[in-house]
């Protein structure tokens, strides 16, 4: 059009039926019909191909995007929104909306333009103008001057969506496969291949058509679309005579005439855009009521759904209301009759409104939210019966049912106070008066908002009817009532038609019930009270069971706060759970409330054991005897007994009752109760224990009142013992019974006793001159009550020996039991175990003797199995400890297990008032014992050097008798102190360090059977060596002369005599072999008790024979080295002789290696055993032996060298001998090879291993050979 195009105004054709010369008014987007500016048949159209064709994805479903998608813009956009043109063909798309939030919609949109006609520059001259009526009459603003023509389709694709799917993922898989079709209608192929899957996610999209194209049939599918769209360039017609106008070009008729009808004024896009907000909020409202109702279809009650099409109803009368109010004021404001800002004003209005965006939201989230807190009641009622109010009187009327009872929703009726304001809003528009807002209330606020009241009725509602719901005579239903008395819900109760309440307040789910009380047979439950509204309890229902079955027994009780269920079995696990029955007052009915939570117990093990009886009483404890239980539950077994005991008191408050406890070690039925206080009244009762069962309830309570304290029976013992030295004091020398001596260990018993139980045993170690000796005599005087002012002393231990103080006074471990008397200052029987002194100058012979008693000790039936403390007595004035005195300590630690560290107690002798310096070098020698104050270890103090002290008047110094003193009365405050804590120490069992000291002796006699095997093998690699270089360098000489002679060493066994050294040996007669030495086994039946046995056979000796074949003798096996000159065909021959086979050089050398190979195959095995034993005492021994280190022994060699004590040179040659064992100890524990490499031959070892069972000899049968 020229020059002309800033004027003209480009428009789309929306469908209409738009032609050259067509008479348009842009003030109402009209078309003239009838009239024209030029007669038709004249003109002359300038005519041209215009072919374009283009396709675009359209995600959004807005109106801008729909608005843009057709060309619509400014004016024409306004008249839209008024609903002011009638969409035809391809434009009706823009009235399509979603119907659902959940609705997934994706637009395909396929434009064509086939030609292009304008008219020529001479039809706007006057001279052509047909009728000039059009400019005079002012209907028409514009003439059509061209038209773009063609043809336009949107395919409109939509898709429901699943709680489970997201609208983006399901959005971005539509717009991909729909992306597809233009790809489709290029190729021309229209049938695709699809899998099953794409078939059914296909059947899921819904389909539209909206085109200027006419179609024979109404498409709904994908491939109706597939279908639809490869045939759009055939259904314009060969020439496009089938196209219609797309855009038009209008020209304004003032130009032609300045009498003509204009566009005075157009409308600002600020309120075009704010006109389509509000269309576009009242379609995301319409499609939300959509939603609201699909999602809540099932709710049955029609006052709530009212509500929301009430809702929806009023919006849609809102829309139209607009839009009629748009289409008339666009006209006069474009025509200039009215000012634009009236369509502002109107805008303004609606923000103001009810019916404002924002106050539309909330009222749906608000509709939204009371209805799913109604479906959420529902769904959690779905067994239960939902009527509206005319099938609930039905219900209630019905004659067959007694009683109803109803949760009902009380305020689903509840007028709604903004839809009222929409109503008075919209009445207002359309009356055309002032809008005056309804006040508004701020303090009332939604029912369903009221959730704890809400939860808590329909939470009793249910409970009720579980429990309740097998009564016939009772109906439960669901109902909406009105009812401003109680908002939200109600239990509503109804008995023979009539409504007897509406609060009913059924028995609530008591708590759970809490046990008060078991015995063998019965339980004790406290039930807590129901809900004291909920009616009048009644009685309470008690269902009981034992776990594994599913039927429940019944106990009733009446208006009781306890039960007590009896008649059940003993250890048996019972559930238990009550029911509260309640009663409607003035009304018969009865109603029970849901079962309380269970609560699971078991009855107890046993029924109480007897009564306990007094056999015998002392001053500081009883002896007890009481009944077994009568009844014991299927599988129980008591165990032990546990007594409870205290001091009688004069009030019964149970608060200050202050049980102490102690418990027996078996379950006999008698025990001595000691520690208790003189003239002293107690109450004591039992209990059965029955380990993992639990225990009994207490006994009856036996009350008694124990005895004063005697007069001091020391002197009771004078008469019995023998006096060793007169004075003052006088020594005695206390009468001792032996019981026992095997040899290594003597056992002594002082006193008949009272008592036999709970005996407590200690072990006294240290090294030689500790102290332990004069210790032990003073812990007798002690016990015994003797005091400071008696003229005498005793003697426990009086060893009359020539022994110098260099060499321990105790000659092997004796054990001294001191049974318990009356007027003992310990209320329990004693054993105190004395041990010989560690480190004297005999030397480690001697310590390893001291070694092998103590296991001896332990293991032997007459021995003790159980410990309370291990005592380590060490001298006060030890500041840092020496090398030899560390070994000491070591040396005692490394007999006992792990589990007796905490048992361990420092005895600190020669002591004062000060902190003894040895507890400083026992924290630096990391000694396992438990710490006290000032992380100091556990420790009692003692200076015994009072104890034989003169006491009588000839003694001169006065001072000197009252240092005695003083040191007898700190001796007997730390005797008091020991004897207090030793009391309370629990027993340890031994078993562990049983198995340290028989790992330990495993240990050595592995190690001393291991050397000489591994002497014997190195010689049998010289002699290959020897061989094989002789081979080597003088083959040609030995092929020359089989005499050929050469120096050979070999290692030959011969006998020790060791007849009168009053030892033991155990020797194998099969292998001819020395497999313990010293043996402490005298008796050649009882070898099976030798260290070196275990399960039966030798573990030392090559063949590993069993202990029947080993004897004591009066020699030992020992291996020493010889030269002698040998042939070649001397040695040829042996071997020849021993096969049976001619012997070549290289078979020669396999003999050797074979005898090699045995050799290496027996050390393996012994150093298996030997690291078996080396890992086991890591785990378990408190203390590596310090024997076990060689850089420790050197240490000890230079110690010796240094003090040259005599017999020094002895104890060296000792040492050296110990390192050597040690470092072997070493090799094992780093895992370096004993043997050389030349040993490691290991291809034939499984081999030589199956000949060595067949009966072949053991490699020490060729010593002598």
């Amino acid at each position: 059009m020229g020059n002309e195009g800033n004027i003209t105004v480009e428009m789309a054709c929306l469908g209409r039926p738009f032609r050259l010369g067509m008479l348009y008014d842009c003030r109402s987007d009209s078309l003239i019909p009838g009239i024209t500016l030029w007669d038709l048949e004249t003109l002359n159209a300038s005519v041209r191909p215009q072919p374009n064709t283009q396709f675009q994805i359209i995600a959004s479903d807005s109106i801008e995007d729909k608005s843009s998608a057709l060309n619509v813009t400014g004016e024409l956009k306004a008249s839209l929104l008024g609903g002011m043109i009638q969409l035809q063909g391809s434009a009706k798309y823009l009235n399509d909306t979603r119907k659902s939030q959940h609705q997934a919609r994706v637009t395909l949109q396929y434009s064509t333009t086939t030609r292009f006609e304008q008219l020529s520059m001479k039809y706007l001259g006057e001279q052509n103008i047909s009728d000039r009526k059009v400019f005079d009459q002012g209907t028409a603003t514009h003439v059509v001057t061209a038209v773009l023509f063609g043809a336009q389709a949107f395919f409109v694709f939509d898709r429901e969506i699943s709680s489970s799917e997201s609208l983006t993922d399901v959005q971005r898989h539509m717009e991909a496969k729909i992306c597809n079709i233009p790809k489709i209608g290029i190729d021309g192929e229209v049938s695709l291949k699809m899998s099953e899957e794409a078939k059914v996610n296909d059947k899921k999209f819904s389909f539209t058509f909206y085109g200027d194209y006419a179609l024979s049939f109404i498409p709904t599918t994908f491939v109706d679309a597939i279908d639809i769209y490869t045939s759009l360039p055939q259904r314009l017609g060969e020439n496009g005579e089938h196209a219609v106008p797309m855009k038009v070009w209008l020209y304004p008729l003032n130009k032609l005439d300045f009498m003509a009808a204009q566009l005075v004024c157009g409308i600002s896009v600020n309120l075009v855009s704010r006109s389509q907000a509000l269309l576009e909020a009242l379609n995301e409202v319409d499609m939300r009521c959509n939603d609201i109702m699909t999602e809540f279809a099932r709710i049955p009650f029609p006052e709530i759904k009212q509500k929301l099409q009430r809702f929806r109803a009023r919006c849609a009368e809102h829309r139209l209301g607009f839009q009629k109010r748009l289409a008339s004021i666009l006209p006069s404001i474009r025509g200039g009759e009215k000012e634009e800002g009236i369509l502002a004003d109107i805008l303004n209005d609606n923000g103001q409104s009810p019916l404002e965006s924002q106050s539309l939201t909330e009222w749906l989230n608000n509709m939204h939210q009371e209805m799913f807190v109604v479906r959420n009641y529902l769904t959690k009622m779905k067994d239960i019966k939902c009527v509206t109010q005319n099938e609930l009187d039905t219900e209630v009327l019905d004659p067959m049912i007694e009683h109803v009872v109803c949760f009902t929703f009380t305020s689903l009726h509840q007028e709604d106070l903004h839809l009222s304001e929409i109503d008075n809003y919209l009445q207002s528009q359309s009356l055309g008066k002032a809008y005056l807002p309804i006040p508004a209330n701020p303090g009332q606020e939604p029912w369903f908002r009221s959730s704890h009241s809400m939860r808590e009725c329909a939470r009793i509602f249910l409970g009720f009817y579980t429990a309740n719901r097998a009564d016939e005579s009772t109906k439960y239903v669901v109902a909406s009532v009105p009812d401003q008395d109680h908002p939200g819900a109600s239990i509503y109760l109804y008995e023979d038609g009539t409504l007897l309440s509406r609060c009913f307040k059924p028995p609530s789910k008591p708590p759970t019930p809490s046990v008060c009380g078991r015995s063998h047979d019965s339980v004790s439950l406290n039930l807590n009270p129901a809900d004291p509204n909920a009616g009048l309890t009644v009685e309470y229902r008690v269902e009981y069971r034992t776990a594994p079955q599913e039927g429940w027994s019944i106990l009733t009780t009446q208006e009781q706060t306890e039960a007590t269920i009896p008649c059940l079995s003993p250890y048996k696990m019972y559930q238990f759970q009550y029911r509260a029955v309640s009663k409607e007052k003035l009304q018969r009915f009865r109603a029970d409330s849901q079962v309380s939570d269970t609560v699971s117990v078991s009855t107890l093990p046993t029924s109480a054991p007897g009564k306990p009886s007094i056999v015998q009483k002392e001053a500081f404890g009883v002896q007890l005897t009481w009944d077994k239980p009568d009844v014991v539950g299927d599988g129980v077994t008591v165990q032990y007994y546990k007594i409870q005991y205290q001091e009688s008191r004069k009030t019964s408050n149970a608060e200050c009752d202050q049980w102490q406890e102690i418990r027996t070690k078996d379950s006999e039925c008698l025990y001595i109760l000691a520690g208790l206080k003189p003239s002293t009244s107690y109450i004591l009762r039992v209990s059965a224990v029955c380990a993992q069962a639990g225990e009994s309830a207490p006994s009856f309570e036996t009350s008694l009142t124990t005895k004063d304290i005697p007069k001091s029976p020391s002197r009771s013992f004078l008469n019995e013992s023998k006096l060793l030295k007169n004075g003052s004091p006088s020594i005695y020398e206390l009468q001792r019974v032996r019981v026992e001596n095997q040899g290594d260990f003597e056992k002594y018993s002082c006193g008949k006793g009272l008592f036999t139980r709970n005996i407590k045993s200690i072990m006294v170690l240290g090294a030689t001159g500790s102290g332990k000796t004069t210790l032990i005599n003073a812990m007798a005087n002690y016990i015994l009550g003797v005091e400071w002012e008696d003229d005498f002393r005793f003697k426990l231990i009086h060893e009359e020996t020539n022994r110098s103080q260099a060499e321990s006074q105790t000659a092997s471990i004796t054990a001294y039991e001191l049974n318990n008397q009356e007027g003992f200052r310990i209320p329990y029987p004693l054993i105190i175990i004395d041990t010989p002194g560690f480190g004297d100058t005999r030397g480690i012979a001697r310590d390893r003797e001291i070694i092998e008693k103590i296991r001896n000790f332990f293991t032997s039936p007459q021995g003790v199995d159980q410990i309370d403390a291990i005592c380590f007595v060490v001298q006060a004035s030890l500041a840092r400890l020496t090398t030899t005195q560390k070994y000491i300590f070591d040396s005692i630690l490394s007999l006992f297990g792990k589990d007796i560290a905490e048992n361990i107690r420092v005895l600190v002798t020669f002591a004062d008032g000060q902190l003894p310096p040895v507890l400083e070098a026992i924290k630096q020698s990391e000694i396992p014992c438990p710490k006290g104050e000032e992380d100091q270890p556990l420790h009692f103090k003692f200076n015994n050097s009072a104890i034989f002290a003169q006491t009588g008047t000839s003694v001169n110094n006065v001072n000197t008798r009252n240092f005695d003193k003083m040191f007898w009365e700190m001796g007997t405050a730390s005797m008091e102190h020991f004897f207090n804590a030793l009391h309370k120490m629990p027993t340890k069992s031994l078993l562990l360090t049983k198995e340290v000291l028989d790992e330990r002796k495993q240990l050595d006699v592995t190690v001393e059977g291991l050397q000489p095997q591994i002497n014997v093998g190195l010689s049998k690699l010289e002699e290959i060596r020897k061989t094989q270089h002789i081979l080597q360098q003088h083959e040609a000489e030995v092929a020359a002369n089989q005499n050929f002679e050469y120096d050979f060493e070999y290692t030959v066994q011969e006998k020790i005599d060791i007849s009168g050294t009053g030892t033991f040996i155990t020797n194998c007669c099969h292998c001819n072999f020395t497999c313990h030495y010293p043996c402490c086994i005298p008796n050649d039946g009882h070898k099976h008790r030798c260290a070196a046995m275990k399960s039966g056979n030798c573990t030392v000796c090559p063949n590993h024979c069993h202990w029947s074949a080993h004897f004591n003798q009066t020699y030992k096996f020992n291996y020493i080295k010889k030269t002698e000159k040998r042939t070649f065909a001397e040695l040829k021959d042996k071997y020849e002789k021993a096969s049976g086979e001619k012997m070549t050089q290289e078979k020669l050398m396999m003999k050797l290696e074979e005898e090699l190979l045995l050799i290496e195959v027996t050390v393996v095995k012994l150093v298996e055993t030997l690291s078996h034993c080396l890992e086991r005492l890591k785990e378990i021994a408190l203390r590596p032996n310090p024997l076990s280190t060689p850089e420790y022994i050197d240490l000890l060699i230079e110690a010796e060298k240094q003090e040259r004590k005599p017999g020094y040179m002895e104890r060296i040659e000792s040492l050296n001998q110990v390192k050597n064992q040690a470092q072997i100890c070493v090799k094992v524990s780093n895992k370096v090879d004993l043997l050389p490499e030349e040993f490691n031959i290991h291809i034939r070892q499984q081999q030589m291993q199956q000949e060595n069972k067949k009966g072949k000899k053991g490699w020490f049968s060729w010593l002598n050979k």
